[in-house]
C-alpha cells in the first residue's frame, strides 16, 4: 500500500480553478437571471414567450444548483488543506486503500 500524497501545488491550482469555476458561474447565473427578469417584462406574448420562460427558469435553476455545488467544492479543497496533516488518519482514507 502507498500513502495518499496531495501535492500542495496542485491543490493550490485546484482551489484557484474552484475560484474561476465560481465567478464563471455567478456571473452566469445574473445573466440569467436579468434575461428572465427582462424577458417577463417585455411585451412579447403567447406560447412561444410561455415556452421560452419556461427554459430560463430551468436554466437560472440549473445555475443555481450550480453555483451551490461549486460553493461546496471550494468549501472542500479549503477544508481538505487545512486538515492535509490529518487527512491520511482519516478512517474513510483506509477504506479507500483496502479497494
Amino acid at each position: 500500500m502507498t500513502d495518499v500524497l496531495i501535492d500542495k501545488d496542485k491543490l493550490n491550482e485546484a482551489k484557484q480553478d474552484a475560484n474561476s469555476i465560481k465567478n464563471s458561474v455567478k456571473r452566469t447565473e445574473q445573466y440569467c437571471e436579468t434575461l428572465l427578469s427582462i424577458t417577463s417584462s417585455s411585451s412579447w406574448k403567447g406560447k412561444s414567450k410561455d415556452a421560452f420562460l419556461t427554459y430560463l427558469e430551468i436554466i437560472v435553476q440549473y445555475h443555481h444548483d450550480l453555483s451551490e455545488a461549486v460553493d461546496l467544492q471550494k468549501e472542500a479543497l479549503q477544508n481538505l488543506e487545512q486538515y492535509i496533516g490529518e487527512f491520511p488518519q482519516d478512517s474513510r482514507v483506509s477504506k479507500v486503500r483496502n479497494i
